[in-house]
């Protein structure tokens, strides 16, 4: 195991993400680890990386009626 330093501001940002009493080095690899796209997000950022599309339409149509219902 290797031993890093970091400043105590980084410290206890590290330790207020913990859960429970799980280990510090637990909480790092749990934080940086990738997370899964879900299949919607993914094809909004496909859609997005197309010109020429209406991403508004596609957003609207994608989008879930909880989440319309919450929209301002």
């Amino acid at each position: 195991m290797q031993t890093i330093e970091v400043s105590n501001t980084i410290y206890n940002e590290i330790v207020s993400r913990r859960i429970g009493k799980e280990s510090l080095s637990k909480t790092l690899e749990r934080e940086l680890k990738p997370v899964k796209k879900c299949a919607r997000t993914a094809e909004l950022e496909r859609l997005r990386r197309q010109p020429g599309s209406d991403i508004s339409v596609v957003e609207k149509r994608l989008a879930s009626k909880r989440l319309e219902v919450n929209t301002i």
